[in-house]
């Protein structure tokens, strides 16, 4: 089991993945959105777009950023395998478990 403690003084990722985008949360370490939501397509593009600005808030707290993404059947596996290829700590959380704690906006 993930122990999620480990994160409470990081900025994080959040992921709503559908079949062909995603919606992206980024939080700073005490919660609040770093920046208004943004939707990624599920192409290069997309992808690469996503990477660069997690990059820039890991170049900006000078951390590693912890990416979490729900598990949506086939859906999330593509941009989960490209995150872990390009270095990120990617976490997929069952979606039953983000609904029962009302995480989700």
């Amino acid at each position: 089991m993930l122990n999620m403690s480990k994160f409470l003084n990081s900025p994080s990722v959040g992921i709503d993945v559908s079949a062909e985008f995603s919606m992206v949360s980024i939080l700073s370490p005490d919660g609040s959105k770093l920046r208004k939501p943004f939707k990624i397509i599920h192409d290069s593009d997309g992808y690469n777009y996503l990477a660069t600005e997690i990059k820039k808030v890991e170049e900006a707290f000078s951390m590693k950023v912890p990416v979490f993404m729900e598990s949506t059947g086939v859906y999330h596996l593509t941009l989960f395998y490209f995150m872990k290829n390009q270095g990120f700590d990617v976490f997929v959380i069952n979606p039953l478990i983000t609904n029962s704690n009302k995480i989700r906006e």
